[in-house]
């Protein structure tokens, strides 16, 4: 089966901020092996599945608080990058929408 690993590398990030950290969990699992990324609604449907994944492992924080907003988008980010350079590193071929 094949799955993804998410994970969050905001430490650096998260170093210089005093506010509270982003971060739920370091990794969450992905599986994306019953679904065929050529197809649109396969591709979609991984999709859905990494916002998931990247919600699961990225807290988001109080709104109010903008320093924890920034630190947040950064975790979502580099949570999805990563994401998506294991998929390239697997050879993963995904259709275009």
């Amino acid at each position: 089966m094949n799955k993804l690993a998410i994970a969050s590398a905001v430490a650096v990030a998260l170093s210089s901020i005093a506010a509270a950290p982003a971060v739920a969990q370091d990794t969450v699992a992905v599986p994306y092996g019953d679904l065929d990324l050529t197809t649109t609604a396969g591709a979609q449907a991984l999709g859905e599945r990494l916002e998931a994944g990247v919600k699961a492992v990225c807290d988001r924080p109080d709104i109010r608080d903008l320093k924890s907003m920034a630190a947040w988008e950064q975790c979502k980010d580099t949570a999805m990058t990563a994401a998506n350079e294991q998929l390239a590193r697997q050879g993963a071929r995904i259709a275009a929408n």
